[in-house]
């Protein structure tokens, strides 16, 4: 009777929970190779504290990749040999695996899209690491072990060389019959940019004459973007560790949204990561992790062009468009100043201002660990999805993102988890 009663409460043990949620996050098997000169350098996982690709998409053109590594001594010494000619091939090996506190290890549920880059390594020797695998004091161990292994930390910047001097070189001054896009198309390929992934234009007109001044690849779209006008709602243009991406700024630019499922905050449960749904899975987060800025009624009263009111008995907000200009009571300026000091051939100045104008009245900073990032690029757009409905009831928009910053870790193994944040706006 008493064995009986054994198997059967070692049963229900072993029974899974019916109310219990799987928990899912994406997770990275990294391979890195070091190359100094001719010297090829394999480091290994245990080896690489954290890899971080940082993109500010509005203010810069390409993204910083910081490699933190702790490798043996013997690896400083070789790179440090020849710092000039050191670089760096890595490969992200993507996976979607069950996080459930239950299991001993995460198991490997789904595949996912992995990347690669192949760039130039640039050794910081001002911001030394510092993290839990510091256990070395000048090459020496804290503890009292025998010194086997000397590993000193090592931090590495990485870019692309052969990119970043393509968009250096100066342009053609002068086309003749061609629309903006075509322009666009063959500085690109005279310039041996061929991988390059371009949204199609807003502004389809044809010049007779296209003029450019001296300038270089990059500084020429700036220009292009400014005086002809690429995109209804301005245009961003970005080196990505895959390729160049030059694209509409509008959220609503025809592509599916990403959505990032946000849960409740009376949910104590920790669902980073991922969640499955209708058999895919999708980027979910707590709701603590998300904050929403919003320009307040008194703010959009000070700042905006035109007169507004706010009703307070419906709370309705009531505008009176104002004249374009408001004359000067100084009489002594006997000099009229022009509404348009300088003429340009951009039809597109209003709404792209308008458009950057809107994109302030709401910004949202949102963070989570476990999400697939191999999808998240300049180009994204993105939808949340809030669980408590009252939050989610007026910033349930289309989004781009601003900035993204994600950060591999290693879990202690041979698999490195990502820690995301984005600040995203709409317009």
């Amino acid at each position: 009777m008493n064995d009986t009663i054994t198997k059967l409460c070692d049963h229900i043990r072993k029974e899974p929970d019916p109310m219990a949620i799987d928990k899912f996050s994406t997770l990275y098997k990294i391979s890195m190779i070091l190359i100094s000169g001719d010297q090829v350098i394999n480091v290994s996982a245990g080896d690489i504290v954290s890899i971080a690709i940082i993109c500010n998409y509005d203010t810069m053109t390409h993204p910083v990749i910081r490699v933190r590594l702790y490798p043996d001594i013997s690896v400083v010494r070789t790179v440090a040999s020849d710092p000039s000619k050191l670089s760096i091939r890595c490969n992200l090996d993507g996976g979607i695996y069950r996080m459930n506190s239950d299991d001993k290890n995460p198991v490997l549920v789904s595949p996912a899209k992995g990347f690669s880059f192949k760039l130039k390594a640039y050794m910081e020797s001002k911001n030394i690491p510092a993290s839990n695998m510091d256990n070395y004091i000048d090459g020496t161990k804290k503890s009292s072990d025998l010194n086997t292994d000397i590993k000193v930390p090592l931090e590495l910047y990485c870019y692309n060389e052969t990119l970043m001097h393509d968009l250096k070189r100066r342009v053609d001054s002068i086309y003749t019959n061609m629309s903006v896009q075509s322009v666009v198309e063959n500085i690109f390929s005279r310039n041996g940019i061929t991988n390059c992934s371009i949204d199609t234009f807003h502004n389809q007109e044809k010049w007779k004459q296209v003029l450019i001044p001296n300038l270089n690849i990059s500084d020429s779209i700036q220009f292009l973007e400014s005086n002809y006008g690429l995109y209804k709602k301005g245009a961003q243009f970005f080196c990505d560790v895959d390729h160049p991406y030059l694209c509409n700024s509008d959220v609503n630019n025809s592509i599916v949204p990403i959505p990032i499922y946000v849960e409740s905050s009376k949910n104590n449960d920790s669902t980073n990561g991922m969640q499955k749904l209708h058999g895919d899975y999708y980027m979910t987060t707590m709701a603590q992790n998300v904050s929403v800025l919003s320009e307040t009624d008194i703010e959009r009263v000070m700042n905006a062009k035109t007169a507004v009111a706010v009703n307070v008995k419906d709370l309705s907000v009531e505008s009176t468009t104002m004249s374009t200009l408001f004359g000067s009571d100084n009489t002594d300026n006997d000099i009229p100043t022009p509404n348009i000091l300088h003429k340009t051939a951009n039809k597109y100045i209003t709404s792209t201002y308008n458009a950057r104008v809107s994109e302030k009245t709401t910004s949202v900073d949102i963070s989570g660990s476990g999400f697939d990032i191999s999808k998240l690029k300049i180009n994204t757009r993105y939808n949340l999805v809030f669980a408590s409905p009252i939050r989610g009831a007026n910033i349930g928009h289309y989004y781009r993102a601003t900035f993204a910053c994600h950060v591999l870790s290693n879990m202690d193994g041979e698999l490195f988890i990502a820690s995301s944040s984005f600040n995203l706006r709409s317009n």
